[in-house]
């Protein structure tokens, strides 16, 4: 048999379906035992293939295009979010790609599995992203989230049912999708970012002193955690709370663009001191950084695009002079005096 031979989908719905002939019956099996992870993936197919022979739903005419667009809102978010488990990503566009060939057969099922989702509504989808690393989600609204390094985001399996709501810790930029009768709402340790339909980055890492939000496009509400409006920004303005204080700070028309290019591969640092130039580091490079000296007052501007660690110690190192040691993800710096 050709070893690169690999059946097509509707080959191995043929199969399944047990409607393919001799000759492709076994190519299929000879594909099967050549691989543990050709007999898994047909396994995985299997299990879904349980819910088939469940009894069909009787759906009216009428009722028709409604439950196709619930069901729409609820597949294809599904699929697109599968970039963070990449040893499942063929298996789920292979998945959609069926759902399409067997669309009347799978429409019933998947409207029964929208029930289920229903019943089990407090359960959560939880995304992380580790140090050094950005995600993309695209949510089950159709809205995208970029996540920065270290973030987490968990949100209920209800969600876009009867609101749409994320906890947020971390850093990640939204681009939400417009619905007027539901709110989008970004919860974090101190404030809420209620929008409609907008484009905005909240970096809101549980051990930064600090919260911010800046708004790229649209309007977006800042609330606090009893519900009471702080206030709203418009394109190019920024918000920050000291979480130590409660007191926030308000600026308009600045470029609101310079605190999302981190998801274009850019770190911008603005007039920073070097604790968050650190902290930033840290997450950007997933390293850990210590510092041993005096304190530095200075303050920082620069950029960082495709720079190694050592390459920005060194830039530091003109402002500020330090030593540091570089092993493997540890770092140590130490202040030296002038």
């Amino acid at each position: 048999m050709n070893s690169s031979y690999k059946p097509s989908l509707e080959q191995l719905v043929r199969y399944l379906k047990k409607e393919s002939d001799v000759k492709e019956n076994e190519a299929i099996v000879a594909w099967l035992d050549s691989s543990e992870q050709n007999r898994h993936y047909l396994l995985q197919l299997e299990n879904e293939w349980i819910h088939l022979k469940e009894p069909p739903l009787i759906i009216g005419r009428a009722d028709r295009p409604r439950i196709w667009d619930k069901i729409q809102d609820r597949i294809q978010p599904v699929v697109k979010t599968i970039v963070f488990d990449r040893n499942r990503f063929w298996w789920l566009v292979t998945a959609a790609a069926i759902l399409i060939f067997l669309s009347g057969t799978l429409g019933t099922y998947f409207i029964q599995r929208n029930i289920l989702m229903n019943t089990s509504s407090q359960e959560q989808t939880t995304v992380y992203t580790a140090l050094g690393q950005k995600s993309q989600v695209i949510l089950p609204d159709g809205s995208k989230a970029w996540l920065n390094a270290g973030t987490k985001m968990s949100y209920s399996h209800a969600f876009n049912q009867h609101d749409r709501k994320i906890t947020l810790e971390g850093e990640a930029f939204f681009d939400v999708v417009k619905k007027e009768n539901m709110p989008f709402t970004v919860q974090t340790s101190h404030l809420d970012v209620v929008v409609k339909g907008t484009a905005f980055d909240v970096s809101a890492y549980a051990d930064d002193a600090k919260i911010e939000v800046s708004l790229l496009r649209g309007k977006v509400a800042i609330k606090d955690k009893r519900g009471q409006l702080i206030g709203e920004l418009k394109p190019n303005d920024w918000i920050q709370l000291d979480k130590r204080t409660g007191r926030y700070t308000q600026i308009r028309q600045l470029d609101a663009v310079q605190y999302s290019t981190w998801k274009s591969e850019e770190l911008v640092f603005e007039n920073e001191s070097l604790e968050s130039v650190l902290k930033k580091l840290e997450r950007w490079y997933g390293v850990d950084i210590t510092w041993r000296g005096a304190e530095s007052d200075r303050h920082y501007t620069f950029k960082v695009k495709t720079e190694s660690l050592r390459e920005i110690l060194e830039l530091i190192n003109v402002i500020t002079p330090i030593q540091y040691t570089i092993a493997g993800k540890s770092v140590a710096i130490v202040s030296k005096k002038r």
